[in-house]
């Protein structure tokens, strides 16, 4: 059964999506499952960031595929500051 996934976009996600927040219906609720489905919609500019990005689904920040994400996340590309 699919689940629905929202994600919301930060920093440059947001410019090379196109939009803050969308919706994804994924078959397994992974971080593994979520970047293959931007990378569908979106392409390899968009697919590329998100491979390097962290996962927040609620207090937990995840990068690796297997892990488990809630119903709402947020996308966030490496930041880099000074």
């Amino acid at each position: 059964m699919a689940e629905t996934i929202t994600v919301t976009y930060f920093a440059a996600l947001v410019d090379r999506a196109g939009c803050r927040t969308e919706e994804f219906e994924v078959a397994e609720p992974t971080v593994g499952a979520l970047r293959a489905a931007v990378a569908g919609r979106h392409g390899a500019r968009v697919a590329e960031l998100a491979d390097h990005s962290s996962v927040l689904s609620g207090d937990r920040l995840l990068r690796e595929d297997a892990e488990v994400i809630g119903a709402e996340v947020d996308l966030l590309p490496p930041f880099a500051g000074g």
